[in-house]
C-alpha cells in the first residue's frame, strides 16, 4: 500500500504565507468572527514582539490549511480563521491610516504607492485578464460582506 502524506507541517511567516496568489476560505462550519478586545491585545503584544526584534522568530499559534483538490492555490482554513482574519484586519487599518496622510498630501505618492504595495501583499490579488481585485481571504456568509 502507497503511503500518502496526511499532515504537511512547516514554519512560515505570514508575510510569506499571505504574500502569494493564494485564497484562503473559511468554510460554512466554521464559527463566526468572535475575537474581542483580549485576544486582539494579545495578538497586538506578538506583533509589538516581532517589531522590537525583527531578526527573531515568534510562534504566533498554528494555522490549520486544507487544500481545495480543485486547484493549489485555493485553501480551506480549518484552524486559525479569527487570528488570519484579525492580522488582515490590522492591514486594512494601516491602509486607511495612511489614506489619511495622503489626504493631508504627507507624502502623497510615496504613501499611495505604500498602500497600493499594502493591498497586494495582504489584502487582494488582481486578475491579469478581469483586471478586477480578488480577497485573498474569504470568511463565511455571515462575516464575508462586511470583511469585504
Amino acid at each position: 500500500m502507497a503511503r500518502i502524506n496526511l499532515l504537511d507541517t512547516r514554519t512560515t511567516s505570514f508575510g510569506d504565507l499571505i504574500s502569494n496568489d493564494k485564497i484562503y476560505r473559511v468554510p460554512p462550519f466554521q464559527r463566526d468572527y468572535s475575537w474581542n478586545e483580549e485576544n486582539w491585545e494579545d495578538l497586538w503584544q506578538d506583533i509589538l514582539v516581532l517589531h522590537s526584534n525583527s531578526d527573531s522568530s515568534h510562534y504566533m499559534g498554528a494555522l490549520v490549511l486544507q487544500s481545495s483538490g480543485t486547484s493549489d492555490k485555493e485553501f480551506t482554513i480549518i484552524d486559525g480563521q479569527q487570528r488570519l482574519a484579525t492580522l488582515s484586519i490590522i492591514a486594512i487599518a494601516v491602509i486607511e491610516k495612511i489614506q489619511k496622510l495622503v489626504e493631508r498630501e504627507e507624502q502623497k505618492e510615496a504613501n499611495q504607492e505604500r498602500q497600493e504595495i499594502l493591498k497586494r501583499t495582504y489584502l487582494s490579488d488582481r486578475d491579469p485578464r478581469s483586471l478586477r481585485y480578488s480577497s485573498k481571504i474569504l470568511l463565511n456568509e455571515n462575516n464575508n460582506d462586511f470583511y469585504q
